[in-house]
């Protein structure tokens, strides 16, 4: 059997990816692919790597067992952002699918782009309670991406795809990784929601603030929902350009890693792509980002008043 595994590093559009392969299984299975959604409210996620965790009250081999024969006669899928996690038990994982053609493929990303992406996350997760500034290390994620890649380095039939539109099939995450996984790409649907989208760098600066009064994760919850109603643009890049040159240094420095398993005609200068520091410097940035975000706090009172009489805000 052939199984192609999909370590879905964070902020590569995992969500997203998985999203769409939830709601087309039907038209996957009709290629030959299973892909088995695993929960109806939750459908993007699989819990077959967090079977393979310490204290997991899931027997792992026994629960890809019973996958594995699900699928037989197909091509078995499987999408997971726990396989980056360390906890997973991956000499196990991959000795249960020993005798299987086992291809795996991963995205990378502009190391920059996807510190502040995992910054930005870790800001809206209700159970993170993350304070501390962007442009502070240690980052949220490591800018190279090789903490979370290095012991599936060690694995064969390990396919790097460059996480860049540019180089992606007619401009589309979806398209690629079906091209990837050898599916043709008509018929699908390609409306783009599932994701975990992220938000304007003024509205999260001033979610991080909010955080530091440790609101319950109900009224987190109900922030980050009230915060995606509010309009705001793109806005500056909001690194430091001497962190910039960290990140890029970072994933220079993990490229003879990586460039064995790119993927054919991976083109790595998107890695290295120079972004810009704002005009009037970082700080400057940053006293903007919460003077534009303040207007959310009549809205949100009920929840960020503690924050304020703290002088917090």
């Amino acid at each position: 059997m052939t199984i192609i595994l999909h370590i879905g590093v964070h902020k590569t559009g995992t969500s997203a990816l998985q999203a769409f392969l939830a709601r087309n299984a039907a038209l996957l299975l009709e290629h030959g692919v299973f892909y088995k959604p695993t929960a109806p409210e939750w459908p993007n996620h699989n819990p077959l790597a967090v079977a393979f965790m310490p204290g997991s009250t899931d027997h792992g081999p026994t629960r890809l067992a019973m996958t594995l024969a699900e699928a037989e006669g197909k091509t078995l899928l499987i999408s997971s952002e726990m396989l980056c996690e360390p906890g997973v038990d991956l000499d196990l994982f991959l000795s249960c699918l020993e005798g299987h053609d086992v291809r795996i493929i991963a995205y990378i990303r502009h190391p920059s782009d996807i510190v502040i992406s995992a910054f930005n996350e870790v800001v809206r997760h209700y159970d993170t309670h993350w304070t501390r500034p962007l442009n502070e290390q240690p980052f949220a994620y490591d800018p190279s991406q090789l903490d979370v890649l290095r012991r599936w380095l060690k694995v064969p039939n390990l396919t790097l795809a460059p996480y860049d539109r540019a180089q992606w099939v007619e401009g589309s995450l979806f398209r690629d990784f079906l091209t990837m996984i050898g599916v043709p790409d008509n018929g699908f649907d390609y409306s783009q929601v599932g994701g975990n989208e992220s938000l304007p760098y003024a509205l999260i600066e001033a979610l991080r603030h909010v955080n530091i009064a440790h609101p319950s994760a109900d009224q987190h919850r109900l922030l980050v929902e009230l915060l995606r109603t509010i309009q705001s643009g793109p806005g500056e890049y909001p690194l430091t350009r001497e962190n910039v040159r960290y990140c890029i240094d970072r994933m220079r420095d993990a490229l003879p890693s990586y460039r064995p398993h790119f993927r054919p005609d991976f083109q790595e200068d998107f890695l290295f792509e120079q972004r810009h520091e704002p005009e009037r410097g970082w700080f400057g940035l940053q006293r903007s980002a919460i003077a534009t975000a303040t207007g959310f706090l009549a809205k949100a009172a009920a929840f960020v008043l503690p924050a304020l009489d703290a002088g917090l805000l």
